[in-house]
């Protein structure tokens, strides 16, 4: 069975579409960057009522019934007003509701607009399936440390400071990278701290010392990815060592390795398949390069070096920080 083509936009290219006059009824954004969903709905909420008062509704699912929520976006407004509809947690509709939500999607009400907002990246089911062909889903995965750079010149410029260290920006990424809003928050709360006399060379940002960043699982993916043995030691003991475990690890990571072997063995020089995958897709989008730097005998090696720490774990005879130790040193160091 084929798997599913998951198709994601940019979410710089969203948002350049909601500068013209005519906005989507379905947005659909996937990921799990609060910040991106946040300011999305912020944009497309501006755009939608610019001066007038915002008609807005968040449904949620956990709070509201499915039947219910299904009857708040085919509800007709005497009136013909706008509404604006965020629907957190889709799957987590009930019943017919599922069907009910693919069927709006294919045929909305073009008076509204529905932005529906998915933590998770992939199409587990076949609702998931239908929304993602209904609708092409926006990116809003938090960005690789080096694309941050941009957001926390632009966080510090909100906070008036135009001119901040590259040292400075650095470092902030380290200690708050792990989310947008994250680094947003230490940065507004750092610029609070500071005056205009302030060098911002000489700040010992060791200071804050409630700052402990939550490491993401792309990250680990992008230095294993590109055979970066000491950054993967440390992202892989950092993850297990926070709230994932061994065994949460070992699928992504079998199917990372696995599509990097179905890259080896695709014909052509440059495949035009690409299946879909629970990767991020700032990971997906790198998988050609990281196949690059592995051959098809590490990889198969790496497969079944995970098979036999999936079977060490399940008979508790090896720790959570032994096994991404093991796994991680024999498979950059050793091949």
């Amino acid at each position: 069975m084929a798997r599913f083509k998951l198709k994601l936009t940019p979410f710089d290219h969203a948002l350049d579409g909601l500068k013209s006059d005519h906005l989507a009824s379905i947005y659909f954004l996937m990921g799990e960057d609060q910040f991106l969903q946040q300011w999305f709905v912020q944009k497309v909420t501006k755009a939608m009522f610019r001066e007038d008062p915002a008609e807005k509704m968040v449904l949620l699912p956990d709070e509201l019934g499915s039947k219910e929520i299904i009857d708040h976006l085919n509800a007709t407004d005497l009136f013909n007003a706008k509404k604006l509809f965020i629907l957190r947690n889709p799957n987590g509709l009930k019943g017919k509701a599922r069907d009910e939500l693919v069927d709006y999607c294919n045929a909305p009400n073009t008076g509204n607009t529905l932005i529906l907002v998915h933590d998770e990246y992939g199409a587990k089911n076949k609702m998931m399936e239908a929304l993602a062909t209904a609708v092409n889903p926006i990116s809003c995965a938090t960005p690789f440390s080096n694309e941050m750079v941009k957001w926390a010149n632009g966080f510090f410029k909100e906070n008036g400071v135009s001119t901040v260290p590259k040292s400075m920006i650095d470092n902030m990424i380290e200690l708050a990278g792990d989310s947008l809003n994250h680094l947003k928050n230490e940065i507004d709360k750092l610029a609070i701290s500071i005056d205009d006399n302030t060098n911002l060379n000489d700040i010992d940002l060791s200071q804050f010392s409630g700052w402990k960043r939550k490491f993401r699982q792309y990250e680990f993916f992008n230095y294993l990815g590109n055979r970066k043995l000491k950054e993967s030691l440390e992202l892989g003991r950092a993850l297990v060592s926070q709230d994932t475990t061994m065994i949460n690890l070992l699928y992504p990571l079998t199917e990372f390795f696995q599509e990097l072997l179905y890259l080896k063995i695709s014909p052509g020089t440059i495949p035009t398949y690409k299946g879909f995958t629970r990767l991020s897709p700032s990971v997906n989008r790198q998988l050609p390069n990281y196949a690059n730097h592995y051959t098809s005998k590490e990889i198969t090696l790496a497969i079944k070096r995970l098979g036999r720490i999936d079977a060490q774990l399940k008979t508790s005879r090896i720790q959570d920080e032994s096994a991404i130790t093991e796994f991680v040193y024999a498979t950059i160091a050793n091949g």
